[in-house]
């Protein structure tokens, strides 16, 4: 692979880094989100509402409230394994532009590239 392609493929796992962040970060404001929207929903309701409908209506609407809280848990865990993924992308990256830059200064100096460090 030639220092350009290694900056192409570099560019690529940065902005797949970066989608990936963007990404939990949406998660991340949907589990914010799905854990208010029920909040307070039976304390209105008790309000101006009474009898065994309003009853059977805040049962309701707390046991959406828990099936929303678990969703929310499981969406921001998935945006922690984003993050995660974006982190290593991006040092997947760096690695590719370290290799980039040694295979260039072997190139001006016409002397071998040095081997690559890390995982790449």
């Amino acid at each position: 692979m030639t220092a350009y392609q290694l900056r192409q493929l570099a560019d690529r796992k940065r902005a797949e880094g970066d989608a990936l962040t963007a990404s939990a970060a949406r998660l991340r404001t949907t589990a914010d989100s799905f854990r208010d929207l029920l909040e307070g929903v039976a304390d209105q309701s008790r309000r101006v509402w009474q009898g065994p409908a309003a009853t059977d209506f805040e049962d309701k609407a707390q046991a959406a409230n828990r099936d929303l809280r678990q969703q929310a848990q499981a969406l921001l865990s998935t945006a922690t394994g984003f993050d995660r993924e974006a982190a290593e992308l991006r040092a997947a990256a760096r690695a590719l532009d370290l290799r980039a830059a040694a295979d260039e200064a072997a190139s001006v100096s016409g002397g071998p590239a040095p081997p690559p460090t890390g995982g790449w």
